[in-house]
């Protein structure tokens, strides 16, 4: 049975309790978690049937995708189409997800549909997208596995003298190759000193003996992403590294040991920071530990030192430390865990190096 009604019965009973008539979707990510369309367009969500408005690019995705909603093909704009559908009800406030729709969409909204008063609203939706259907853990799970697969080809195969960009481009292939739909986001490979960049741009650098190989990736499938880091030494580790590599993997233990339903995402983050900042490393860990995984790589809830949320159970999130040094390199390791009663259960599995 699809999930979508579901999802949106719940979308409009909150905006019932917020006192709105309607509640307008201008995320692509939030228009597929609520309607499974995977086109561009934009929704309006009440105790009505849902109004899908797209344009005739998206005419296939359309007729296969939104049998339970009512489909408008924009002629003159989205915005324009949504405005008259708006101005159909009348006098109403409508919610939008302000950190989505632009100002200049809000203001040309607002004249088009002068009859309609729109109510700013924030994370409505992706509150929701945190915590994962059984649906959603099982394409999490298969997205993992993918990318386990891709990287431990990856690592079992570098050679000398390849570069950062053509590593990247082997990733994109051996993702396919596993059973995924695409990369959930550019790959990150980054050697040697310029691995200290935490999201280094892969470029011809090639790889040396001796180098610290950094790579951070995900897959798609069926929409979900996953997300992983490791990082290896082309040859023999040396000490720095040994001692390094321990302390991020401390920390990431440390972390992981900290989740758990109700734990606050700040908690969480400052357990691998302690770790870090009891080393000689104080400070070169600047980032945050974690972020939510689904539809998008980076969604609720956020792990970091700033972080409001609380965990819950079916959340997926990353546990991601590290350290960077500037003409030295960087170490990151990153899991990606499903949180349960029980505590943070890996779903991606590759090795950690025995050092």
């Amino acid at each position: 049975m699809s999930a979508y009604p579901s999802r949106r019965t719940s979308l409009s009973e909150w905006t019932d309790e917020n006192e709105l008539d309607a509640f307008l979707v201008t995320s692509e990510t939030n228009l597929r978690y609520l309607t499974g369309f995977t086109g561009e367009g934009m929704a309006i969500i009440s105790t009505d049937q849902p109004v899908v408005v797209t344009d005739r690019r998206y005419e296939v995705e359309a007729a296969d995708e939104l049998g339970d909603c009512e489909v408008v093909f924009a002629e003159q704009g989205y915005l324009q189409s949504v405005a008259d559908r708006l101005d159909d009800r009348g006098t109403c406030r409508v919610g939008f997800e302000s950190q989505h729709l632009t100002y200049a969409g809000y203001q040309k909204l607002s004249e088009l549909a002068a009859e309609v008063q729109l109510t700013p609203t924030e994370h409505v939706v992706e509150k929701r997208r945190a915590i994962k259907e059984a649906d959603e853990i099982a394409f999490l799970r298969r997205a993992a596995q993918v990318i386990d697969e891709a990287l431990q080809v990856i690592l079992a195969t570098l050679t000398i003298g390849v570069s950062e960009r053509e590593v990247a481009l082997q990733l994109r292939e051996q993702i396919s190759y596993a059973g995924g739909d695409d990369v959930s986001f550019d790959p990150v490979v980054a050697f040697a000193e310029h691995s200290a960049a935490a999201h280094a741009v892969a470029g011809d650098r090639k790889l040396a003996p001796g180098d610290i190989v950094l790579i951070d990736a995900g897959a798609k499938v069926d929409g979900y992403c996953s997300d992983m880091t490791r990082t290896v030494t082309m040859g023999e580790a040396g000490e720095k590294f040994s001692e390094v590599y321990r302390i991020v993997q401390q920390a990431q233990q440390a972390a992981m040991a900290a989740v758990a339903p109700d734990a606050r995402a700040v908690e969480v983050d400052a357990q691998a920071r302690a770790v870090i900042d009891a080393s000689e490393y104080q400070d070169k860990f600047g980032h945050s530990v974690g972020h939510g995984v689904g539809l998008a790589v980076h969604e609720l809830p956020k792990l970091g030192k700033n972080s409001e949320d609380v965990l819950a159970a079916g959340q997926v999130v990353t546990i991601e430390p590290g350290i960077y040094l500037p003409e030295w390199g960087g170490i990151r390791l990153e899991e990606m865990v499903l949180v349960t009663k029980q505590g943070a259960e890996p779903l991606t599995q590759t090795p950690y190096l025995q050092l």
